[in-house]
C-alpha cells in the first residue's frame, strides 16, 4: 500500500472513531437531561386530592326553652334531660355530620308555662309579628348546608323564624328542615321555608314527635335520615 493510500486510511479511521466517540457522548448527555425533564414534570403536577368537600354545615335551632336565662326552663317544652326536644335532634344531627351548631336565642324571653307560652306565640301568629332575636355568632350566609330546626307552633314556623328569613339571604344554600311536633307533623312548613328562601334548596325535612325525642329509635331515625339524603 502506498503512503498516499495508508494516510487516507489513517485519516477515515480517525474521522470514524471521532464520529463514534460523539454519538456516544450525545447519548451518555441525553439520557440524564430526559430523566431530569421527568422529574420536573412530576414535581409540577399537583398532587390529587381524593377528599370530597361538601362545605360549610351549620346546625340552627329555637324552641322555646332557647332563653337567655340559663336556668329559664319552659313547661311548654318537651325535654330530654336538660334541652329541650329540638336541640337534642340538633345535637344528634352534629354528633353526625359535624360542622357549626348555633341556638337562635330571641330577646324577649317567652313565658314559661305552657299556656301563657301558648298565649304569647299565638298572639305573634295572628299578628304576623317580628321578634327580634340576639345576635347569632356565625354568619349563616356563610354555609354551605343550613340545618334548620323548630317546634311546630299553630300549625306553622313560630314567628322568630320569619324574622331569621328575613334577616338572611340564603340563596344558593341548601336548608335542611327538621321540627319537633304534637302531631301536625311538618304542618307545611317545608314549603313555607322554600317560600321564604326561594333561591335556595330546600330539601325533604323530618318531623319527629317531641316525645319520642330522646329514644334510641328515634336516634336511629335521624341516622337513616341523614343517610338518605346523600350530603355526607
Amino acid at each position: 500500500m502506498t503512503m498516499r493510500k495508508l494516510l487516507a486510511v489513517s485519516l477515515a479511521l480517525v474521522m470514524v472513531l471521532s464520529l463514534a466517540a460523539c454519538g456516544s457522548g450525545q447519548t451518555k448527555n441525553e439520557e440524564p437531561a430526559a430523566e431530569e425533564t421527568l422529574a420536573e414534570e412530576q414535581a409540577e403536577e399537583p398532587a390529587s386530592d381524593e377528599a370530597s368537600d361538601t362545605g360549610k354545615v351549620l346546625v340552627l335551632y329555637f324552641s322555646a326553652d332557647n332563653t337567655k336565662e340559663v336556668d329559664a326552663v319552659s313547661s311548654a317544652t318537651p325535654m330530654v334531660g336538660d334541652v329541650s326536644s329540638t336541640q337534642w335532634i340538633a345535637e344528634v344531627i352534629h354528633e353526625e355530620i359535624g360542622g357549626d351548631i348555633e341556638g337562635i336565642i330571641p330577646s324577649v324571653d317567652y313565658p314559661l308555662g305552657y299556656d301563657e307560652c301558648a298565649d304569647y306565640a299565638k298572639q305573634e301568629t295572628d299578628t304576623d309579628a317580628r321578634p327580634a332575636f340576639e345576635a347569632l355568632s356565625v354568619d349563616p350566609e356563610s354555609y354551605d348546608v343550613i340545618y334548620i330546626g323548630y317546634p311546630m307552633w299553630w300549625y306553622t314556623i313560630p314567628m322568630v323564624l320569619e324574622t331569621f328569613f328575613d334577616t338572611y339571604d340564603l340563596s344558593g344554600k341548601t336548608i335542611v328542615p327538621f321540627n319537633t311536633h304534637a302531631g301536625s307533623r311538618d304542618g307545611g312548613t317545608y314549603s313555607v321555608i322554600q317560600e321564604r328562601e326561594p333561591g335556595a334548596t330546600v330539601l325533604e325535612g323530618i318531623a319527629i314527635s317531641g316525645s319520642s325525642a330522646g329514644s334510641d329509635d328515634t336516634r336511629q331515625q335521624i341516622t337513616d335520615w341523614l343517610s338518605g339524603l346523600g350530603l355526607k
